[in-house]
């Protein structure tokens, strides 16, 4: 198949990637590479793919965000629709605007659990019209549209290797927003007087949230912050961390999240609020603890030697390989081709 992959412009499209969308991204590019698709990438220009490249911008965003170049990506992608048998976009509802100015079917994941007022609007124009797809099961339930399926994130296995000897520090690893609950992992680490490492990017929009629950606490001793972690570092905290903590906000939908399931590739446990797929990544007492309070993640952390570090890596294996992710898309692909004849 002759495959767009457009993905977004605020990560790198790599399996070192630090954001969920590029390491998935890239991810998915190398694989279906590997199986003789032909396979063009439009990101940014620092992305590292075997497939073929295509960028208007040298770099990811590191410090802003533009939508007008987000747009330019897509439509680049779209321009070029002849020369594809399907265009798979990875910008949530901004890609649905171009779905239906050319014959060549296109795919549009939706991968975040929350939605913006002229998000939505968006979305219902094209609800009955365009190919969605997404991550989880949770979020099918989360908006009606006319779902094509969803497939589960999946990592080279080989980039996390397994490591049963722990340290003792518990490890925080997502953006440091409130969404995410950095502030929920620190008053944790307190009552439990445990070391806890922060790893993640740091938002300008959140500036007030972190001066006020974040950053007080942070005294390079116990509550270290580490900055946003390049891939092999993140892979080596993974792999020494007792367990990663991911206490998500009371209104926050979790999507996925790829951390757990490269967390527990190394062994490592997870303990999370019981928030959107989150039961369909952990199994509950066996490779984590789903809770939900604070005091129940105490608990958990208690416990935590309680859960095998096999189970953990033996989830992965079973569930959420690159190559089962892989396979699901390759499905999806030829599904949607089939049918636009």
């Amino acid at each position: 198949m002759k495959i767009a992959l457009v993905s977004t412009l605020w990560e790198p499209a790599s399996h070192t990637s630090t954001g969920g969308t590029g390491a998935f991204v890239g991810y998915l590019a190398e694989e279906l590479v590997n199986r003789g698709h032909d396979v063009t990438l439009f990101a940014s220009g620092n992305s590292k793919t075997s497939a073929k490249l295509e960028s208007v911008t040298d770099t990811h965003f590191v410090n802003g965000f533009s939508d007008p170049l987000e747009y330019l990506n897509i439509a680049n992608a779209f321009r070029q629709s002849e020369k594809f048998d399907i265009i798979h976009c990875n910008n949530l509802s901004r890609s649905l605007v171009f779905s239906d100015l050319t014959k060549t079917p296109s795919i549009h994941l939706l991968d975040y659990g929350e939605f913006f007022d002229h998000e939505k609007k968006v979305i219902e124009k094209y609800k009955d019209t365009a190919n969605f797809v997404t991550i989880s099961k949770a979020m099918q339930n989360l908006i009606d549209v006319d779902w094509q399926g969803y497939v589960y994130h999946g990592i080279d296995l080989k980039r996390f290797p397994f490591n049963e000897n722990k340290e003792d520090y518990l490890l925080f690893l997502a953006r440091l927003t409130p969404q995410k609950g950095p502030d929920v992992a620190i008053r944790i680490a307190k009552k439990l007087g445990m070391k806890l490492i922060l790893a993640g990017k740091k938002l300008p929009t959140d500036k007030k949230y972190l001066s006020e629950k974040v950053d007080p606490f942070i005294d390079g001793d116990q509550i270290k912050y580490m900055g946003e972690a390049e891939f092999d570092t993140k892979v080596k905290l993974f792999q020494n961390a007792r367990c990663l903590l991911h206490p998500l906000a009371k209104n926050y939908i979790e999507a996925f999240g790829i951390t757990l399931i490269e967390a527990m590739a190394c062994g490592t446990p997870v303990i999370s609020f019981n928030r959107g797929a989150i039961p369909e990544v952990i199994e509950d007492k066996k490779t984590g603890f789903i809770v939900e309070t604070e005091e129940g993640m105490i608990d958990a952390v208690k416990n935590i030697d309680k859960i095998s570090k096999e189970d953990c890596r033996k989830r992965v294996e079973e569930n959420f390989t690159v190559e089962k992710m892989t396979d699901g898309y390759e499905k999806l692909y030829s599904n949607i081709i089939q049918k636009n004849k």
